[in-house]
């Protein structure tokens, strides 16, 4: 999150959607959403919250938040829009309406990376996690979409959670079996996280760092502004602390970009509120940061990656965007 005064905004995350058509076992969404985010994120708030980040030296868009954007039918305009900016644009989708002609807009608009969230070595596993017994329709759309996708300059990532750890050798080569090379698409798999502590993951990833020590994560100071499709109080375009507040949305809302500016809701006392507690180690001050597993750095978290270039800690997009280089 950018600090005011000198406000630099490298990534922009925007939420096209509240909603989503899956209940995946491990994310909070399962459970219900405030209603107030469970919104679309209206063009006109889009295109405003665009033009303001333009100003601080934004480079990429990531059409994402914890809704599912394909339900969004205005998806495809959005990236035209971004990319009309000359902005780099990637979205995270679950895949299942990722059918042709989806693909086909998507392609046209220009989006860079489509990330696709499929998490399940074989057609079992992805069921009990993802809730959906989908698993050959997801993966024909994604071989279809890489297909579609060549020569184009778009790609499309798999991303997987490691889902039993006392397995983890047997988990990736399914993995890379029954989703990479069956739909030519590059991967990246991580150890589960906990959602700032609203989820109890499988495995305590405290308990398997060498010195379990929190220290912040830095994304309260780094150059990346996180933006939910709706909000509180009948508002869109809610900027909260981080992506990890899914569940938490309301009590982690530092502003809103429907009617505030960026440097309104950078400079705004909930931001500066949170930025002082994580410089000066109060994190159980914040409710949302209290028992969060970002805390603590784990290098191991990438479990295996095929994407050129992906390393832990590093923006999935903007180069050199490291949210533990930012302290303060």
């Amino acid at each position: 999150m950018p600090v005011p005064g000198s406000i630099k905004i490298k990534q922009l995350d925007l939420e096209l959607n509240g909603g989503c058509n899956f209940k995946c076992q491990m994310c909070p969404q399962a459970d219900g959403r405030e209603r107030g985010f469970l919104k679309k994120m209206p063009a006109e708030t889009l295109e405003k919250i665009l033009d303001d980040a333009m100003q601080y030296g934004v480079e990429s868009v990531s059409l994402h938040g914890s809704g599912e954007p394909t339900m969004n039918s205005d998806m495809p305009d959005a990236v035209a829009a971004i990319k009309a900016r000359g902005l780099i644009c990637i979205s995270f989708s679950n895949g299942y309406r990722l059918d042709e002609a989806m693909a086909g807009r998507l392609i046209d608009a220009g989006i860079d990376i489509l990330r696709v969230s499929a998490i399940g070595a074989d057609a079992q596993s992805y069921h009990r996690w993802m809730s959906m017994d989908v698993f050959e329709s997801v993966r024909a759309n994604v071989t279809r979409f890489a297909q579609m996708a060549q020569g184009t300059g778009t790609e499309i990532h798999l991303y997987h959670l490691l889902t039993d750890a006392a397995r983890r050798d047997e988990e990736i080569a399914a993995y890379r079996k029954n989703w990479v090379e069956a739909t030519g698409a590059f991967a990246e798999i991580w150890m589960m996280h906990n959602w700032s502590g609203g989820y109890a993951s499988p495995y305590d990833r405290a308990a398997l760092t060498d010195a379990p020590v929190k220290r912040s994560c830095g994304r309260p100071f780094s150059e990346l502004l996180q933006v939910r499709a709706g909000g509180l109080d009948g508002h869109h375009g809610a900027v909260v602390a981080c992506c990890m507040v899914l569940g938490k949305d309301g009590e982690a809302t530092l502003g809103h970009l429907d009617d505030q500016s960026i440097a309104e809701v950078v400079g705004g006392a909930p931001y500066e509120e949170l930025r002082a507690a994580h410089r000066e180690g109060r994190f159980d001050d914040i409710s949302y940061c209290a028992d969060c597993d970002q805390l603590y750095d784990f290098p191991d978290a990438l479990v295996w990656s095929n994407i050129p270039g992906r390393s832990y800690g590093q923006s999935k997009i903007v180069g050199g965007l490291d949210h533990r280089a930012y302290t303060s």
